[in-house]
């Protein structure tokens, strides 16, 4: 895909034109267009101008008043509706777009030079046809970014600009309208291109509606008749480029303009990954375990009230790091949360959106790949679906700002994905998890990595039973082969036989510097253990003053963890299996029958998941050293062998 610029079009940009939209929606005439006269020249200046296809013109001068038009709907309330209010502050929203694009377009395709030097008389003849074809792809352009901007704005699940608090959009997505194609509007000047467009609107809403629902859909199918009429001229357009190679990113709504690109109405992605069941991914327990229960949780996520029982309640896993050597299971593991994710929304009714974000997403322009990870975070955390986000390999995505050989398109997408993980503005409402995938989690920049509020470690086959079982599963259907006494195939990949057991490694630390503060602070704590606030907050800080990257962010996330054990159950498989059983029931009701499965905080919990997550912050450090280690091993070999070789070769 070509690379493209991007330009924030902020508040400031679009209230210059709020007084100017503010009057086309009150009201503006229409005129009968005479036929432009062939360009001549007077007084010494040259105008430029040619007839271009247009919609038929009335016969008449007539005003049209689109916020009279809307109000008239229900003539007998005085105040605009939610609905009728959300319309017209987008529509005149999109008329602030059209005419901030269209200053972008002036600016960088020269055609303000063109229009000045037309003013003053100065035009040459040979200018005149880019000058009419630049105001032509101008007006197109802005006219496209209009009506995507409103499409956008009124599809299901969106918020337009100044929509009240409450008003999620949930209104019907069924657009069907039998409006006849606007045709290709006039495009010789910038006014003309604007209101053709609004008097389009002001026909579809005067014919089709007729209460609320209707109005979302006529102005909605508008728009996009008139998308498609625009997209189909734009291959005619001539200095397109200037428009298609910028992304116009709306900065308050969080939309972006692509060129004649259709706004991305596709609410559900299409989802090509092999599909596995957790009994085929092999080992991994604990890895396992989580992943089952994210795919749960995300099911439970509600489209109307945009939040999630889980988050409510704890539980939840916005963002976790799993990591584990080469060929232990990660895409696995990927493979089967997305296949949990398919089954469980099925049953759910609820749309589903999964990407991956790899090093192809890294560019050598400068700004591209930020754009490029705000684009995949945007995505994943749309309110409209449920979005599971995977970053495979994110040592190699994510650049470690100590590390000098990263690339600044690295260093971008560290900075966004640690904003978007655990920025100021973070919003977790239920909907969306991402998950860190890596090789060498050691390599990955501390600060995003310990923003990932789960971690565990995928460390594929370990026992007997767990290679003949991938065994079995690779060469099961080819092979006939006795299976071997006291042999059940995938009996040892039942999550629960083995959870507990590998739980119970924690009551320790694993690490031996760890291992000591843990040793001291259970000796100063006596026979009684930690039992008391103040004996988990020495312990804390006893770890704090160990490792210096044991910060408060760690204990959040040591907290969130033992929330998370505190839900730790499986919803019932009937809830997951047949919809009128849980998820077709009302909120208030859903949570509630979440609430009487929920379990006890126990201090063994608590001491598990803090051993947990302060071994796996000393198995990052001690890797990392060990790979130093070996690395200089290594040079000071080399140095020798080199030395060696120059002192046989002297004379």
């Amino acid at each position: 895909m070509p690379s493209r610029n991007t330009v924030s079009v902020t508040d400031s940009d679009l209230d210059k034109h709020l007084a100017r939209a503010t009057r086309e929606i009150e009201g503006f005439s229409v005129r009968v267009a005479p036929q432009p006269e062939p360009p001549e020249r007077t007084g010494g200046r040259r105008i430029a101008m040619r007839p271009l296809q247009s919609l038929d013109p009335p016969k008449a001068e007539t005003t049209i008043r689109l916020a009279d038009r809307i109000q008239a709907i229900a003539p007998g309330d005085a105040l605009y509706s939610e609905a009728e209010n959300r319309v017209l502050r987008a529509i005149r929203r999109a008329i602030q777009v059209y005419l901030a694009i269209y200053d972008c377009y002036d600016d960088a395709s020269g055609l303000n030079r063109l229009k000045a030097d037309n003013q003053q008389g100065r035009l040459g003849a040979s200018a005149e046809p880019e000058l009419a074809a630049k105001v032509e792809t101008g007006s197109a352009a802005s006219a496209f970014a209009l009506n995507s901007f409103l499409l956008s704005c009124l599809s299901v699940g969106s918020r337009s600009h100044g929509a009240s608090a409450g008003d999620t959009g949930s209104d019907p997505a069924d657009d069907s309208c039998d409006l006849e194609s606007p045709g290709l509007h006039p495009l010789h000047s910038k006014n003309d291109t604007l209101r053709s467009c609004l008097r389009y609107l002001d026909t579809a809403i005067e014919a089709y509606a007729r209460d609320d629902a209707s109005l979302l859909r006529a102005v909605r199918a508008a728009a996009r008749q008139q998308l498609a009429a625009l997209r189909a001229a734009a291959d005619h357009l001539q200095y397109a480029e200037v428009f298609t190679r910028t992304e116009y990113r709306i900065e308050t709504e969080d939309l972006v303009i692509s060129g004649f690109d259709f706004p991305e109405e596709r609410v559900a992605s299409s989802i090509e990954i092999p599909m596995r069941r957790p009994e085929e991914v092999v080992g991994n327990h604990i890895a396992k375990l989580e992943a089952s229960r994210i795919a749960q949780r995300l099911a439970c996520y509600d489209l109307e009230h945009a939040s999630n029982p889980f988050v409510e309640m704890g539980g939840f896993v916005f963002s976790f790091i799993g990591d584990g050597s080469p060929g232990t299971g990660k895409t696995t593991l990927i493979q089967m949360v997305v296949s949990l994710l398919t089954q469980y929304c099925d049953v759910a009714r609820l749309p589903l959106r999964y990407e991956n974000f790899s090093v192809d997403e890294i560019s050598d322009y400068q700004g591209r790949s930020g754009h490029n990870a705000k684009r995949f975070c945007r995505s994943i955390l749309d309110p409209r679906v449920v979005g599971f986000g995977t970053v495979d390999d994110v040592d190699q995505v994510c650049g470690n700002r100590s590390d000098r050989n990263a690339s600044s398109g690295q260093l971008e997408v560290t900075a966004v994905f640690m904003q978007q993980l655990g920025g100021a503005d973070t919003v977790v409402r239920g909907n969306a998890t991402f998950g860190l995938f890596s090789n060498y989690p050691e390599k990955v920049d501390d600060a995003l990595r310990q923003r990932t509020q789960a971690r565990f470690t995928v460390d594929g086959p370990q026992t007997e039973d767990d290679f003949t079982d991938l065994f079995h599963i690779l060469l099961g259907e080819n092979w006939e082969l006795p299976l071997g006494q006291g042999y059940e195939p995938r009996a040892n990949q039942q999550v629960r036989r083995m959870i507990d057991q590998k739980y119970r490694r924690h009551d320790k630390p694993q690490s031996e510097s760890l291992l000591a503060v843990f040793e001291q602070q259970m000796a100063r704590s006596g026979e009684k253990g930690l039992s008391t606030w103040k004996d988990f907050g020495e312990y804390l800080h006893a770890i704090g003053k160990a490792d210096s990257r044991f910060t408060g962010r760690a204990v959040k996330n040591i907290a969130d963890a033992v929330r998370s054990r505190m839900m730790d159950f499986d919803l019932p498989s009937e809830w997951l299996e047949k919809n009128s059983v849980f998820f077709a029931r009302p909120y208030p009701q859903r949570v509630e029958m979440i609430r009487e499965l929920r379990g006890e905080i126990t201090p063994e919990i608590v001491m598990q998941e803090i051993n947990r997550y302060a071994d796996s912050e000393a198995r990052y450090t001690d890797a990392a050293q060990r790979r130093r280690f070996q690395q200089r091993v290594a040079e000071i070999q080399l140095e020798t062998r080199a030395r060696k070789h120059a002192i046989e070769r002297e004379p």
